[in-house]
């Protein structure tokens, strides 16, 4: 039986090799989110994103919007 983080994971890897590149939110095992256009990934997983921000949330100071540009997000993570 498959999680739903696969199933997920698996839907985008499906619509990127199909040539549909998308806006997708990445959460790292270290708790940062990068938002960016999914451009390529690999069999490990790397993801390329491009036009990507990482949102840091703050409660004193709301979400903070750091911008990456083109980001390379290792599998393994």
């Amino acid at each position: 039986m498959t999680s739903a983080l696969e199933n997920y994971i698996n839907r985008i890897l499906k619509l990127a090799a199909a040539g549909l590149s998308g806006t997708v939110a990445v959460i790292t095992s270290d708790g940062r989110m990068i938002v960016g256009t999914l451009k390529g990934f690999d069999q490990t997983i790397n993801l390329i994103l491009d036009e990507s921000h990482e949102r840091v949330f703050s409660s004193s100071q709301g979400v903070e919007q750091v911008v990456l540009g083109l980001y390379i997000v290792r599998g393994d993570n």
